[in-house]
């Protein structure tokens, strides 16, 4: 890709230091959806059933099964931790990096594959998804391999393609339910579709495949109708999805511009390459009268972008699953750029200075305001990383090397501080996790720690044995005062408890961040103001 020998050498040290980010964000604990997940995983390893989801004993019908299994593989293989419930995930996702670079090449190039590639590993959106484990963060490498495999057997006609491609579409669906196939959907059909070409659609080998994606679903399915009947069976296909877009499931909100500020930040250091290339891909289809060599990227963007928009319900990892095809995107045009087109060239590089100088501007508030470091190390790092990116600035000739270079540098200082120094910072104040350790070293046999008002899951997740969840206050009221019981709550738990005359053997306070108010903790000035106090009561 680099033909520069000194930048071909610096790119791999970026990608050793990106490596150590996202090996380092592995240790992180977990907070909030991805406590939930790990405890799912970890019921699956105790209990041995990898088809009936429990959490907290009871039944799970939130999300399919293979997250939760790779969490048990994890498990199995190395006991149950931070580091080996991510760890499949992030082999996953790596695996999606080369199956991205072979999207890139087949729709286009091996250089546009090469950048693909590029673009995703150096972005902010996968090194916070790989620390922070959602269910899109295994999704959307299956969704890669099966746009990959798909387009390459609308070239070549081979069933080994279709095989793959739809077993993959399968995989995506034990992720995160029948939008897996949706979003295959939209870029294959639109493809097919605007390109003419209707005979192919009436191919067997589609259907074929269709019902080979349910079989490989299939376990999901079971699960579902087993602990729910239909219900199970309809909040899959409908609820889980079309009622989260219409409202019926999940009240919200709209902001119909939700998702482009979202990838402002997502997308770093590439978002602005990608709004650039998004507005030069429409306006050439426009020119062309729509005649391109592709539709794959065009459709399987821009349709499920429009609707995720007009979505009742949205967060931001919600647009994980086409990111990949952004990354093919922006390579294209990146590659545009480098054979000819000089003034959007300079357009790329102007917008990629600004995007450093601002990246450079908040590593050093990082550094001197935000979050100090005291570590030499990393100090260091920062200092090196500032001098090589002017140095490739300036000093390298090599266009392509000049483009992407210091952004890369630049960018692999960055996540390597986020997940060495600021997430474990912020994920240091949730109290779950310190209380449930706090128990398991302290508690004797036959204790007992109830969880009483905090609605996530961590708690269960960190404390052996398990902790059991309070339901009601009735149920609380026959627990408190009980020796050997420990509860841990919120400060109108602890009301509650205080009610009653049962005298506390021990109370230790704990200081919380919630995360969703994480905006304010990153201010020191009203860091204090954000965090709540959390309690851990032993009888």
């Amino acid at each position: 890709m680099f033909k520069n020998n000194t930048a071909r050498i610096l790119f791999f040290c970026a990608v050793a230091i990106g490596v150590w980010a996202y090996f380092a964000g592995l240790a992180i604990d977990f907070t909030r959806d991805a406590g939930k997940y790990a405890t799912v995983a970890k019921e699956i390893f105790q209990n041995g059933n990898y088809i009936n989801l429990t959490v907290h004993g009871q039944a799970y019908d939130q999300k399919p099964p293979l997250l939760f299994w790779m969490g048990a593989l994890g498990f199995t293989i190395g006991g149950i931790s931070n580091f080996w419930f991510k760890l499949p995930v992030l082999l996953l996702v790596f695996a999606g990096f080369y199956w991205a670079f072979q999207l890139g090449k087949s729709l286009y190039n091996r250089r546009v594959g090469m950048f693909t590639a590029v673009f995703l590993f150096f972005s902010l959106i996968y090194s916070l998804y790989s620390m922070d484990i959602h269910t899109d963060t295994p999704f959307q490498a299956f969704v890669t391999l099966a746009l990959w495999q798909l387009f390459e057997f609308i070239k070549t006609k081979r069933d080994k393609h279709w095989i793959v491609g739809f077993a993959a579409i399968g995989l995506s669906m034990l992720c995160k339910g029948p939008l897996g196939g949706i979003l295959v959907a939209f870029a294959v059909l639109g493809h097919l579709l605007l390109r003419k070409d209707f005979r192919f659609l009436l191919n067997i080998r589609w259907y074929l495949g269709a019902v080979l994606a349910f079989v490989v679903a299939s376990p999901a399915l079971i699960g579902l109708w087993n602990q729910f009947g239909w219900e199970g069976i309809r909040f899959f296909f409908w609820d889980n999805n079309v009622g989260r877009i219409t409202g019926s499931y999940v009240q919200a909100v709209n902001d119909p511009i939700f998702y482009v500020h979202s990838l402002a930040y997502l997308l770093l250091p590439w978002s602005l390459m990608f709004f650039i290339s998004a507005f030069s891909e429409i306006r050439h289809l426009i020119r062309s009268r729509f005649r391109a060599n592709e539709y794959f990227t065009f459709t399987g963007i821009w349709i499920f972008f429009v609707i995720i928009n007009a979505s009742s319900s949205q967060l931001p990892n919600y647009v994980f699953g086409v990111v990949p095809l952004m990354a093919v995107l922006i390579a294209k045009w990146v590659d545009i750029a480098l054979i000819g087109k000089s003034k959007l060239l300079k357009v790329f590089g102007h917008t990629q200075t600004v995007v450093v100088i601002i990246l450079w501007n908040f590593i050093v508030l990082i550094l001197g305001y935000l979050f100090p470091v005291h570590s030499v190390f990393v100090l260091l790092l920062s200092i090196i990383g500032g001098v090589i990116t002017v140095y490739l600035r300036y000093k390298v000739r090599e266009e392509v090397a000049k483009l992407l270079m210091p952004s890369i540098v630049t960018f692999s200082v960055l996540m390597f501080l986020f997940n060495v120094h600021v997430y474990p910072y912020m994920f240091g104040f949730q109290a779950p996790p310190k209380a449930a350790r706090y128990f398991n070293e302290h508690a004797k046999p036959g204790d007992t720690l109830y969880n009483y008002k905090y609605p996530q899951y961590e708690l269960f997740f960190y404390s052996e044995p398990q902790a059991k969840q309070i339901y009601s206050d009735e149920e609380m009221e026959q627990i408190a005062g009980v020796k050997g019981s420990w509860v841990f709550t919120d400060p109108d738990g602890l009301i509650e408890l205080d009610k009653l005359t049962f005298e506390p053997d021990t109370i230790i306070e704990y200081k919380h961040l919630y995360l969703n108010r994480g905006g304010r903790f990153v201010n020191p000035k009203t860091r204090d103001d954000v965090l709540q106090p959390m309690y851990l009561i032993k009888y």
